[in-house]
C-alpha cells in the first residue's frame, strides 16, 4: 500500500531516492551523487585527469617530476576510461529530478529541510532529511478523499444520461448533447447513447472495498 502510494506521488525515481538517500542532513547534490555512484566515480576520475594535465603544464623544468606526473596521468586516464565503460547503461537521476522529488516530499511533510546561508556569498544551501513518520496518516487522508470522489462520481453517473461520439472524441450529458444537436463538434459523427451500467457496477465495487477497509 505504501509503495503504491509513493509510486503515484513521486514515481520509481522517488522510491529509489528514499531507499538510497544518505543518512543525516544532506544536500541535493550529495543525494544525487549517492543515487548515481558510477557517474560520481567517472566525474572524480575526469577531475583527476584534468588536474594532472594542469600540473604537467605548470612544471617549469622537465625532469623526474614531469615523468612522475605523466605516469600518474596515464594511470588516471585508464581509470577514467574504465569508469566510463562501467557507467554505460546506468540510469541517471538528474539533479533537477532529485530537487523536484524532494520538494514534492516536502509539500507532503515527508522531508525536513534546513536552510544555511553563506555569510560571505549569501548563497543558500538546502539540507534534507527523510521523515516518513506521518505516511500512514497521509495515506488514510488520501483514502478518505478517494472514497468521497468515488461516491460523488457514482452519484453523477446515476443522475445523468450520457451520449458519446462513436470515434471516442467526447462524452456528453443529455443537455450538452442537445446543444450540439447530437453531433460531435470535433468530427461531425452522430452521438450515440451510452449505457454506463457496467461502469456504475465497477464504482459500486470500489466503494464497497473502501467501506470494508475502514
Amino acid at each position: 500500500m505504501i509503495h503504491g502510494y509513493l509510486l503515484r506521488l513521486i514515481g520509481e525515481d522517488g522510491i529509489t531516492l528514499i531507499r538510497d538517500m544518505p543518512a543525516g542532513d544532506v544536500t541535493d547534490e550529495e543525494i544525487c551523487n549517492a543515487l548515481n555512484p558510477l557517474r560520481t566515480i567517472s566525474k572524480e576520475a575526469e577531475d583527476k585527469v584534468k588536474k594532472l594535465k594542469t600540473e604537467i603544464k605548470t612544471v617549469k623544468e622537465k625532469g623526474e617530476e614531469t615523468k612522475k606526473l605523466e605516469k600518474e596521468l596515464t594511470a588516471a586516464e585508464k581509470e577514467l576510461e574504465k569508469a566510463k565503460e562501467n557507467g554505460v547503461g546506468e540510469k541517471e537521476i538528474t539533479l533537477n529530478t532529485v530537487r523536484k522529488i524532494l520538494f514534492i516530499l516536502y509539500e507532503n511533510k515527508f522531508t525536513i529541510c534546513h536552510r544555511e546561508r553563506d555569510a560571505n556569498s549569501g548563497w543558500l544551501t538546502f539540507r534534507w532529511q527523510i521523515k516518513m513518520d506521518g505516511i500512514y496518516h497521509q495515506i488514510e487522508r488520501e483514502k478518505k478523499k478517494l472514497y468521497r470522489n468515488l461516491v460523488k462520481r457514482k452519484e453523477y453517473e446515476d443522475d445523468s444520461i450520457f451520449y458519446v461520439c462513436p470515434q471516442n472524441c467526447l462524452r456528453f450529458v443529455f443537455d450538452e448533447a442537445t446543444e450540439t444537436e447530437f453531433l460531435c463538434p470535433l468530427c461531425g459523427e452522430d452521438l450515440v447513447f451510452q449505457d454506463n451500467e457496467t461502469f456504475k457496477r465497477l464504482l459500486d465495487t470500489r466503494i464497497e472495498e473502501f467501506a470494508e477497509s475502514k
